[in-house]
Parts: structure tokens; C-alpha cells; sequence
């Protein structure tokens, strides 16, 4: 990604770079108030800046707010903005003790004694500010590209902001790059030049949030076409019955490309991101299908399958059970079941069940609640249809998949282990609305021999936790080992598989 140049402030840094050479030549007063006028310039630049980089990051948030796989977009541009403001008020201060020391403000709007040299020389110099400087800028640096998790993308960020530290000449008489910088500079050229490292990151927190925001324009499906479609309670009327269905618009996207369709493994076409099924029954009675769809999820580039079940009654009178998300009931959500008799009205259905907890949402629509695993069975009848009886399993949520933040273990860079605020159980490929929580889990670290240990409550980094993982060094091996996660329906902790990380 290119970092915009307005310009303004190609015009600014050009002004910037030629005043400082006159610098050197002479220190006239027209040259101080040319570099308050740089420094006016570039504060202005701030603010457009800074109002340019809020309207960005709350695109992002509107995203994250539409499309909840976005979230971890939000999450990072905030924090980018976080360490851009730290920065930012940092020199802000540093500027503030300056220009205090400069005798504060004079009539003229510049500092009372904007041509003293002694002063810059003697704060930034002699008393290691400038050096902290230094460190602070590198280290703003690095938080800011670690928010980046792909290698190309990070490199070419950082090969174009200019929140970084230059090399000096190599003819330089100053012996390291704060002497270089600051030593006997007048107060009125050091304050832009404080102005500059602030300009400076904000044009790095512009480049990161853009990152982000050229990723969700990239990645999101947005509907672009609209269908009528009707859906109905029933899928089979006999004369006298009402039929009743709700008619609404359905929004798509005709030119996603990431989507397959199959009903009981035979493909279907997808066109305009549609897939039309048709079926030609040869016999009596319910017809059930199962439908799979397989995306694409444009952020990770993993492919996620979906799969439910659907039926249609034919001919005589007969009875249809369908789960909606799979021919299996799972202890502590709520499984949705689809139950119709066709030829039956409603009013003279009567269903039940054994093993389970069986409500009725509205016609046709049940939601079984099942408080153990096993076996479970739902009966149909009524209307004069013999009853028909259905028999399920019952089982228990699967494991989930333990992450910290999106890693499972390997050798990872420090940066991005650091980085992360704990472990996160993921029900992956699961069709129900359901979360563990994370008990707890106990951290080791490995150096030359050496181990370490830390106990966590809970899935977020403990103090202790915290402590090992922020004096991480290259080539340590972190082992989460006694992970605990506890599931809806559970009746005590699971222990789940740990996790190895080494360090690079």
C-alpha cells in the first residue's frame, strides 16, 4: 500500500529539509519564523489528518458492525489508534516542557527565546530525552506494524512510513543520532521538527487503518440482487385446509464466487448466487434430503461446509420430522425441529416425545430441549394418522478448538505471541447458537532447561501468565498444559488437548 502525498505536505517536508540546511548557514530571524510557519503548517496537517483517520476507523466499526467476521478488524484499528495517540501525546508533552523552558509563549506566537540553542541541548542532549525519543519511536513503530499479520503486506508498510529513526551522515562529526538531531538546535527549529514526529505517526496509523479497510472492501459480500420468496408451514395441503405462507424479499449477491451447493452429494449449479434443486418422486411419502453448502470465508481463506435437512411430503397422508440443522439432538442448546403431518390439520396433530423436553414455537416449529445424552424418540399422530415414531440420538456439544487468538501451536514470531491476550474456545463447523468458556489452564515456559509455571484462571492472560509471556525471549517454548473449557449441558470441565509454541 502507498502512503498518500497531498501536496501540502510534499510542500511542507520540501520547506522542512531547505530551512534546516539554511539552519546551518545562519540563523536570521526570517529562518525562525519560517520554521514557525512549518511548524503552524504541520499542526494543521495533524488535524486533518486526525479527523480523516477517526472517519476511517468508524467505516471500519460499521463494517464490524454489519458483518460480525469483521470484528477483529475493529479491534485492531482501535488499537492502532490507541498506540497512535500514546505517541502522539508523548511528544505532545515533550513539546509542552520545551516550550516551557523556552519561556513560554511570546506575542508573536512563538516561544519567548525561540533562538536559544542551550535549551534543546540541555533537555534533549544532556538529560536523555532525545534518546527516549528515540526508543519511544522505534517501539511506537514495531506495535504499529505488528498489528499487520501478513509478511507482504507488513513489509510494504514498513518500507513507507516515515514514523522511523534516519541513519546520520556518514561524515557526521556528531557522534550518534540525538547529537546529530537536537545539539545546538534553536528552540524555533526543534519545535517542527517534534511537530514532524507527530505528523509522522499519524500519516503510519492513516497506512494501518487503510490496511483494514482495503481488506473489508476486498472481502465483504454484499447483496447486490433481490428475490420474492414465499415460505409456508406447510408443505402439503388437502381440501378444506387453509394454506398460509409469509412472502418476503430476499437480498443476495449475484457475484459471489465462494459458494458450493450439493444435496445429498450430487452438485448443484450456482448462478447469481442461486442453486435451484428439482426432484422427480416415483413413490408415495416423506422425501428427505440433505443439503450442504461449502463457503469460502474470505477473511482466513478456509473453507467452512453448512449442512440441514429438508423434506416434502408426497402423496397420501403421511408424516415429516426434520431437524434443521442436523439428525442429531445436542444437550444444553436448543435444537429446532421442523414436524408436519400432511393431510392432518394442525389443530389435530399431537406430538410427543420421551428422553427430550419438546415446545411448540408456532405451527409446525418445535424446539427440543434435551437434559441428557442417549437415546430420544418424537411421536406424530393425530387426524387419523397411526402414530409414527422417530427415534434420535442425544449427545453432548463436541470439543471445541482452543486458540490463542488464531494459533494452535508452531513456532510463531515473539511480536505476535506477545500480542495476544489469551485462549479462546472455538465451536468450529457447529450449527447451533452455543459458547464454552475457558475454566483455566496452566502455563509453562522452557528456556535452556529452565521452566517456568503459571497458573491461569480463566481464559485470559493472569498477571502471572502475563509476567512469563511479556520477558519472552527468542527461542523459548511456551506449553499450555491443563486446559479446562466448560460447555452448555456439561456437567463437569473438559480437558482439552495443549498447546506448544516456539518462539522466533
Amino acid at each position: 500500500m502507498s502512503i498518500p502525498k497531498e501536496p501540502r505536505q510534499l510542500l511542507i517536508n520540501l520547506m522542512y529539509i531547505v530551512l534546516t540546511a539554511l539552519l546551518a548557514l545562519n540563523v536570521s530571524a526570517e529562518i525562525l519564523q519560517a520554521f514557525f510557519t512549518i511548524d503552524k503548517s504541520l499542526g494543521e496537517s495533524n488535524s486533518l489528518m486526525d479527523k480523516s483517520n477517526q472517519n476511517l476507523a468508524e467505516a471500519i466499526g460499521e463494517q464490524a458492525s454489519a458483518y460480525t467476521q469483521f470484528e477483529p478488524y475493529r479491534e485492531k484499528a482501535e488499537q492502532a489508534q490507541q498506540i497512535a495517540k500514546s505517541y502522539f501525546d508523548y511528544v505532545g508533552e515533550m513539546k509542552t516542557q520545551l516550550l516551557d523552558a523556552a519561556g513560554g509563549t511570546g506575542e508573536d506566537g512563538m516561544p519567548l527565546h525561540k533562538e536559544d540553542k542551550d535549551i534543546p541541548t540541555r533537555l534533549l542532549v544532556n538529560e536523555g530525552r532525545g534518546e527516549e525519543l528515540k526508543t519511544k519511536t522505534l517501539e511506537t513503530r514495531e506495535s504499529l506494524l505488528a498489528l499487520i499479520d501478513e509478511p507482504e503486506a507488513k513489509q510494504r508498510i514498513a518500507d513507507n512510513i516515515p514514523l522511523k529513526i534516519n541513519e546520520i551522515p556518514a561524515n557526521s562529526r556528531k557522534k550518534d543520532w540525538v547529537q546529530f538531531t537536537f545539539q545546538q538546535m534553536p528552540v524555533a527549529a526543534v519545535m517542527p521538527m517534534l511537530t514532524k514526529f507527530q505528523n509522522d505517526v499519524k500519516v503510519a496509523e492513516t497506512a494501518i487503518l487503510n490496511h483494514f479497510a482495503d481488506k473489508l472492501n476486498v472481502t465483504a459480500v454484499k447483496p447486490d440482487k433481490f428475490a420474492p420468496v414465499i415460505a409456508s408451514d406447510k408443505n402439503y395441503v388437502i381440501k378444506g385446509e387453509e394454506f398460509k405462507g409469509e412472502i418476503f424479499l430476499a437480498a443476495y449477491s449475484s457475484t459471489a464466487d465462494n459458494i458450493q451447493v450439493a444435496v445429498d452429494g450430487r452438485p448443484l449449479t450456482v448462478r447469481e448466487g442461486k442453486a435451484i434443486f428439482t426432484s422427480n418422486p416415483s413413490s408415495i411419502g416423506t422425501k428427505e434430503h440433505e443439503m450442504t453448502i461449502r463457503l469460502v470465508n474470505p477473511l482466513t481463506g478456509e473453507a467452512e461446509t453448512f449442512r440441514k435437512r429438508f423434506g416434502y411430503e408426497v402423496g397420501e397422508r403421511s408424516v415429516a420430522v426434520s431437524l434443521d440443522n442436523m439428525n442429531v439432538f445436542y444437550v444444553g442448546v436448543e435444537n429446532p425441529v421442523s414436524i408436519s403431518a400432511a393431510g392432518v390439520p394442525t389443530d389435530q396433530m399431537k406430538v410427543t416425545s420421551t428422553g427430550v423436553q419438546l415446545t411448540k414455537n408456532s405451527s409446525g416449529k418445535y424446539v427440543v430441549i434435551p437434559q441428557k445424552t442417549g437415546q430420544a424418540t418424537i411421536t406424530v399422530s393425530g387426524g387419523g394418522l397411526p402414530p409414527a415414531t422417530f427415534e434420535y440420538r442425544v449427545k453432548r456439544i463436541p470439543d471445541p478448538v482452543v486458540k490463542l487468538g488464531d494459533l494452535t501451536g508452531g513456532t510463531v514470531p515473539i511480536a505476535h505471541f506477545q500480542a495476544q491476550k489469551g485462549l479462546i474456545p472455538f465451536l468450529e463447523n457447529f450449527d447451533f447458537k452455543a459458547k464454552c468458556d475457558m475454566r483455566g489452564f496452566e502455563l509453562v515456559r522452557l528456556r535452556k532447561g529452565d521452566a517456568a509455571t503459571a497458573t491461569n484462571q480463566g481464559g485470559g492472560f493472569g498477571s502471572d501468565a502475563r509476567r512469563l509471556i511479556d520477558t519472552a525471549q527468542r527461542g523459548d517454548v511456551f506449553y499450555f498444559d491443563n486446559v479446562k473449557v466448560h460447555c452448555p449441558g456439561d456437567d463437569y470441565d473438559r480437558k482439552m488437548p495443549g498447546l506448544i509454541f516456539t518462539l522466533r
